[in-house]
């Protein structure tokens, strides 16, 4: 399936994939299902994701607590860490 040009609305599912996660099937948005499957490949277990809708960044739970943030640009990850 090919990635989408844009990203849908917040809150929409309109660009998901099925995927199978530690034997249960778990929709994953089609943007970042690449980085869920590698994770799950090397045993990091997910337990949740959600791409941002290109208004926040990736962020990727997992089974052990962990979240993983994922940044389309180092311009992004300084919008969101900037000091305060």
């Amino acid at each position: 399936m090919k990635k989408p040009s844009k990203h849908c609305e917040m809150g929409s599912y309109d660009h998901q994939v099925p995927m199978a996660i530690s034997h249960r099937r778990q929709d994953i948005d089609l943007c970042i299902a690449d980085v869920v499957a590698a994770l799950n490949a090397a045993n990091l277990i997910t337990t949740w994701s959600c791409c941002g809708h290109g208004q926040l960044p990736s962020v990727i739970g997992l089974e052990d607590g962990r979240h993983i943030c994922v940044y389309n640009s180092m311009k992004g990850w300084e919008k969101h860490n900037k000091p305060k």
